[in-house]
């Protein structure tokens, strides 16, 4: 593009020349002046377009320059907009593109737990127990924990904290689901007794709150869903669908039976085979008869809520007095 100008400067050079010399060329072809003339009219026309031509070249490059400094302003001020917040956290995982961190407030630990992405020099050293501070543009992403994409900068302020990390953020980045077993050793239609196996380093907490579901037919149950609204050319009627032909209701019980007076609790740990770790094992044996009676035949739900701790859900049959299990399952 910048080629441009010089060939109209060019060209208006040779079109003054042309002026200048119009007079003589006609003498010398004897045109009696229309030689001249001509001469004239054709050379000012090329003055006068090649003067338009660089014109229009100086506002298109001025535009140019112009649109090239604002995208320049914009990056500047992107770049400046990720560094307008910061937060000072502990490092509890290092992943492939970002860190794992607790929030640190007022110089001690917190409950608010971020995924972090990197910046954009990357990991440049991060290790689990780290202080680091995090500037970012501001947006956090609600979820758990909760997310910052946006970063400026992470800067490492301490290489190993002296704050006392909560053993329930420990538990939540370095425990797993799949290192619990559950091994019910007897079950009948009066109670059940189960083995949790739990080999984390940080073991689960499990919960003796527990609630027995029957499962039993949905009277409204019909096998047919309802339409909500219409179809329009701008949107689509909903769908409720046909919802469930069984449900779990929880079974009366007896209100002056504390559920602590049902079980048998008993905490204990076993070395394993390598002697490295233990095994931390936790044993319960319910008598719920008193509670919800001896259970009639059916399918059952024995859930453990979970209040802070983990949950267990055990489903399991009944006929007459003995009982099978259907599944199990620990939620986390």
């Amino acid at each position: 593009m910048e080629i441009w100008w010089i060939w109209y400067a060019i060209f208006i050079v040779i079109g003054i020349i042309f002026v200048l010399i119009s007079g003589n060329l006609d003498k010398k072809f004897s045109g009696n002046n229309k030689l001249k003339k001509v001469i004239l009219v054709f050379s000012i026309g090329v003055i006068l377009i090649s003067i338009i031509g660089i014109i229009v070249y100086a506002i298109g490059n001025r535009n140019e320059n112009i649109n090239n400094n604002e995208i320049t302003n914009y990056i500047e001020e992107d770049n400046q907009s990720n560094m307008s917040a910061t937060i000072n956290a502990v490092v509890m995982k290092v992943n492939e593109n970002s860190l794992s961190v607790m929030e640190i407030q007022e110089g001690d630990s917190s409950e608010n737990l971020y995924s972090v992405s990197f910046a954009e020099e990357g990991n440049i050293g991060f290790s689990e127990g780290q202080e680091v501070l995090i500037y970012f543009d501001g947006i956090i992403a609600s979820s758990y924990p909760m997310q910052i994409h946006n970063v400026g900068k992470i800067e490492i302020t301490k290489d190993q904290t002296d704050i006392t990390i909560p053993e329930n953020i420990l538990r939540y980045y370095n425990s797993s689901k799949e290192n619990v077993d559950i091994n019910v050793s007897e079950i009948t239609n009066r109670g059940i007794t189960i083995n949790i196996t739990d080999t984390n380093e940080i073991p689960y907490e499990y919960s003796n709150d527990y609630v027995i579901y029957k499962e039993t037919v949905n009277e409204s149950y019909t096998g047919e869903g309802e339409y909500i609204g219409e179809n329009t050319g701008n949107s689509t009627a909903g769908y409720t669908g046909t919802g469930s032909e069984y449900i779990w209701d929880e079974l009366e019980k007896n209100p002056d039976i504390k559920i602590e007076d049902t079980i048998d609790d008993s905490i204990y740990n076993l070395p394993n085979m390598t002697e490295e770790d233990n095994y931390h094992v936790t044993g319960k044996k319910i008598d719920w008869t008193n509670l919800y009676g001896e259970l009639d035949n059916g399918n059952y739900r024995l859930v453990f809520s979970n209040n802070g701790s983990s949950s267990i859900i055990i489903e399991f049959s009944v006929n007459n007095s003995d009982a099978e299990i259907i599944s199990q399952e620990i939620n986390v």
